[in-house]
């Protein structure tokens, strides 16, 4: 959406359209870029420019909006917080999705507060709550799907340097981006072979379905409602509904893309096997510049690493073990917590930092990535241990 402002509300990482008021005095400048910086805004604005043009859309996330964080906790500290969220966000969105499949009492007067939750863990520990729900997705895709979506936007949305108002929209975004399921039959989002055309033709319209539902909520931002509808907008214009390409999808809409994809690879389907999250981002990263754009998947990849935070993994040395933190600098060197032997056999937990390890007789390198639900494995179980 593209409104006026004046030059002293414009702030590093808008879009600006243009300036001028179209006269001979003050004519009318295309500048149609981003701003990075304070010093780009005074180098490209004259000072007396007036009625500057902003696409509110495709606004940046820039570092220095975010509002001081909370004191950092660890991952094993925040772990009970995350429980007791999970459980609230699992009833709360249930709720939601049968109002929405009923097409009565539909409210999201719960959604703000359960959101600013998910923002609240986030600043407390970027991880925890990601993890905890991403490990226990299992029979309920639909809803989980949603909560991790909102979850791991919030994620991402803090690592682009979002503020908290923001972070909040963002999480809104994602936990009702797939609300428009509840309006297409059941069967199609379950059916184990392949579609139909015409099949694939109703399942469409969900994003649009969703759209025109929520639209008649009160006070839901118009960049929640955007990123309902363009959440399967592609970056090279093969998405759907309206085949939006490159910065004509809104800013939410791109991190929802991003994560909704990511997510749905990594979860266990009733027609597929869940991916383990490295070989998730390895099929995403080859779609770099064709469905997502180069910067978003960059983005996103340095924010959770090569080897997310959960990820079960064995290390060259034979062991077993699950990442537990992240590693930006150097993201092939997380820490992992090592829970079992070569032969599969619980082990006395250790923490292994692969980094400072480097150059030592000890050293080792992650050798594999596995899926846990191979092993029959209780993966939140070894992270709280």
């Amino acid at each position: 959406m593209q409104k006026h402002i004046k030059r002293s509300e414009l702030k590093p990482g808008m879009f600006v359209v243009s300036y001028g008021l179209g006269t001979f005095s003050n004519p009318l400048v295309r500048v149609n870029t981003h701003v990075s910086s304070q010093a780009e805004i005074d180098a490209l604005m004259v000072d007396e420019a007036e009625a500057i043009l902003i696409d509110t859309g495709n606004t940046l996330f820039l570092r220095g909006e975010q509002e001081q964080a909370p004191p950092q906790c660890s991952l094993h500290e925040e772990l009970p917080a995350a429980r007791r969220l999970h459980a609230d966000a699992l009833e709360y969105v249930k709720g939601f999705f049968e109002s929405m499949r009923l097409g009565t009492n539909l409210s999201c007067q719960g959604a703000v507060p359960l959101v600013e939750r998910f923002v609240q863990s986030v600043m407390r520990n970027s991880t925890a709550a990601a993890t905890l729900f991403k490990l226990r997705n299992h029979d309920e895709y639909t809803f989980c799907h949603s909560i991790n979506v909102s979850v791991l936007s919030v994620v991402l949305g803090k690592q682009l340097g979002l503020g908290k108002a923001s972070l909040v929209n963002l999480g809104l975004a994602g936990l009702l981006h797939d609300a428009g399921k509840e309006r297409v039959p059941a069967s199609l989002l379950t059916k184990p072979g392949s579609l139909t055309e015409s099949e694939r033709r109703v399942l469409k319209t969900h994003p649009l379905e969703g759209y025109k539902a929520l639209s008649g909520q009160e006070d839901i931002p118009l960049e929640v409602l955007r990123a309902v509808l363009e959440h399967h907008e592609r970056h090279d214009g093969s998405g759907y509904p309206r085949g939006l390409k490159g910065d004509d999808i809104a800013a939410f809409s791109r991190v929802i893309v991003v994560v909704d994809v990511y997510d749905a690879l990594t979860s266990e389907r009733a027609y597929k096997r869940a991916l383990p999250p490295a070989k998730a981002l390895s099929q995403m990263f080859q779609m770099r510049g064709k469905q997502f754009s180069e910067d978003d998947i960059d983005h996103f990849i340095r924010c959770i690493g090569v080897f997310p935070v959960g990820s079960f993994v064995r290390l060259t040395g034979g062991e077993h073990g699950i990442v537990i933190s992240t590693n930006p600098g150097r993201p092939t060197k997380p820490q992992v917590k090592v829970v079992l032997n070569s032969r599969m056999r619980p082990v006395l937990p250790r923490v292994l930092d692969l980094e400072a390890m480097e150059g030592t007789p000890q050293a080792q390198d992650i050798a594999e990535v596995l899926n846990p639900a191979d092993y029959r494995l209780d993966m939140e179980r070894f992270l709280s241990a």
